[in-house]
C-alpha cells in the first residue's frame, strides 16, 4: 500500500491548539492508508511540496513570500488544501481601553485588515468578524455535492463567522445570523446568510475551506488574562463530526 502523505499544520493563539491537533490526528489516523507529518506554520517548504494532501487549522500565522510559492505550487500541481476555522484570520489590535466580550478581555477592538492579499486569495476567503460564541443553525447550500450530499440541516455551538469570498467558489454549508461583536472595527452585521464552508479550484488543485471548528483552553488566552474560557466548541457534536469527517476523506482521496 502506498501511503497518503498528510501535512498537518496546526498553530491557533487563542485557540486549543493542543485539542484541534489531537482531534485531527485522531481522525486522520482512522485511514490506515494515511501518513500524516506535523508542523505548526507554513516554514517548512519541503513537508509541503512532498505532501499529497494539507490539513491546516491556524489563526493570525501569515505565510511569507517563499512559504507562499510553496502552497501555491502544492495546489497549482493538483494538491488538496482543507483550511479550518480562523486560518484565513489575519488580526491585530487597534489602539484604545481594552474591551470584554463573553468573558475575554482583549487590549483594543480587532482590525481584520487583510495584510496577506496573496494568502487570502490562494484560500478563497478572508475573515472580516465573528458574533459571540452560541448556537448556528446550519443549512446545505449544494445538496448534490458528494461532501454534503445526504446532510440534514443541524444546530451546533461554535462563533458565526463572517467572511469575504475572493473569486468563484461552491458554497457548501450556510447559515443564517445576524447581530453585533463589539470587539471588532467591522462589528455589525445584518440578519442574511453567511458561508460557512466551500470550495474552490486554483490550477489543477482544490482548496476546501470550513468557517466552524472553534475551541479553547484555560490558557489559551496568555497574557491577555490567566483563565480563558473553556470550550469545545462544535468538536463533540455529531454533524461535525461528520462534516470533518467527510472534509478529510476529501482531502485524502487518492
Amino acid at each position: 500500500m502506498v501511503p497518503i502523505r498528510v501535512h498537518l499544520i496546526v498553530g491557533a493563539p487563542t485557540h486549543d491548539t493542543n485539542y484541534a491537533r489531537l482531534e485531527l490526528l485522531k481522525a486522520l489516523h482512522a485511514d490506515p492508508r494515511v501518513q500524516v507529518t506535523i508542523g505548526e506554520d507554513f516554514t517548512d517548504a519541503g513537508k509541503i511540496a512532498g505532501a499529497d494532501a494539507l490539513v491546516v487549522y491556524t489563526c493570525n500565522v501569515s505565510p511569507d513570500e517563499t512559504e507562499l510559492d510553496a502552497l501555491e505550487s502544492f495546489v497549482e500541481r493538483g494538491g488538496r488544501l482543507f483550511a479550518m476555522h480562523a486560518t484565513n484570520a489575519l488580526i491585530r489590535f487597534t489602539d484604545g481601553p481594552p474591551i470584554v466580550a463573553q468573558g475575554i478581555e482583549i487590549p483594543g477592538q480587532v482590525d481584520t485588515t487583510d495584510t496577506n492579499p496573496r494568502f487570502t486569495s490562494l484560500l478563497g476567503s478572508r475573515f472580516l468578524s465573528h458574533l459571540l460564541l452560541g448556537p448556528m443553525h446550519i443549512e446545505v447550500a449544494a445538496p448534490a455535492h458528494p461532501i454534503v450530499s445526504g446532510l440534514p440541516a443541524f444546530d451546533i455551538v461554535d462563533e458565526p463567522y463572517v467572511v469575504e469570498l475572493i473569486g468563484p467558489a461552491e458554497v457548501l454549508l450556510t447559515a443564517q445570523f445576524g447581530g453585533s461583536n463589539p470587539g471588532y472595527v467591522l462589528s455589525d452585521w445584518p440578519q442574511a446568510d453567511y458561508p460557512q464552508m466551500y470550495l474552490r479550484r486554483q490550477g489543477a488543485g482544490e482548496v476546501l475551506y470550513l468557517n466552524l471548528g472553534h475551541s479553547s483552553g484555560r490558557y489559551d488566552f496568555l497574557p491577555l488574562m490567566e483563565d480563558g474560557p473553556v470550550t469545545r466548541g462544535p468538536w463533540e457534536t455529531p454533524a461535525f463530526q461528520t462534516v470533518l469527517r467527510r472534509a478529510l476523506d476529501w482531502v485524502t482521496r487518492a
